[in-house]
């Protein structure tokens, strides 16, 4: 990613960093930003509310006891917490930051993932159990390892969900596991040079919900594959 920086704090930092923020890498605000900081510093928190969730997803979960009952409140939860950074980053965009174009579009991946999880005839984006074709991957190449990870003697995983959408791009990606040393920034561009053949629904090419695992092992990137769990649908 362009300008993107390793950070100390897992997803909330990186994630900003993912999208230009300056402010998190020991920079500070000028006075008259003073407001621009704070609303960066709750939107931190937000989005280890929304990491909390994803480790902490619904096979962790004991109540309620029914399994689909606890997918759906997991479901949920996940999409209040999408909901309430997207708040933050609307009243950030109102401030106007030096990094508006990046927050825009995290604005709308906030929003995209904050959606409730409806009947399939709600939605045009489906899971791969709601469609009659799943999407299918031509070429997904494995991640690039940067110098810095290389210097750290970095590694583990990345893990991306990520919209593979009809007309055959990758969208609204977002990191449900995230690395430093730079390594979610490369898991980021491979996912934005997969390309697939879009999944098919009534006949139709439609958007698929994908999640990606990236992997760095011993120096380099391995090619990506789909988690054996996926809790969306």
């Amino acid at each position: 990613m362009r300008n993107a920086k390793t950070v100390s704090l897992s997803l909330a930092l990186l994630a900003i960093g993912l999208f230009g923020s300056r402010l998190l890498n020991g920079q500070t605000a000028a006075p008259e930003q003073a407001n621009l900081e704070t609303l960066q510093t709750r939107f931190q928190k937000e989005f280890q509310a929304i990491e909390y969730l994803f480790a902490h997803g619904p096979a962790k979960k004991v109540f309620p006891p029914n399994p689909r009952e606890r997918l759906r409140v997991w479901q949920g939860e996940l999409a209040d917490s999408f909901a309430v950074a997207g708040a933050t980053a609307d009243e950030i965009l109102k401030l106007h930051p030096p990094d508006e174009g990046n927050w825009i579009e995290l604005r709308e991946t906030l929003w995209f993932y904050a959606q409730p999880v409806t009947k399939p005839e709600n939605r045009t984006v489906f899971g791969a159990s709601e469609v009659q074709k799943r999407a299918r991957l031509l070429d997904a190449p494995a991640a690039a390892y940067p110098d810095a990870a290389r210097a750290a003697k970095a590694g583990g995983e990345v893990r991306l969900e990520m919209v593979l959408a009809a007309d055959g791009k990758v969208k609204n990606i977002f990191p449900m596991k995230s690395l430093e040393h730079g390594l979610t920034e490369a898991a980021f561009d491979a996912a934005r040079q997969i390309k697939f053949t879009p999944a098919i629904r009534n006949g139709q090419p439609v958007s698929q919900y994908a999640i990606l695992s990236y992997e760095f092992k011993n120096g380099r990137g391995l090619p990506p594959y789909t988690p054996e769990h996926v809790f969306y649908f």
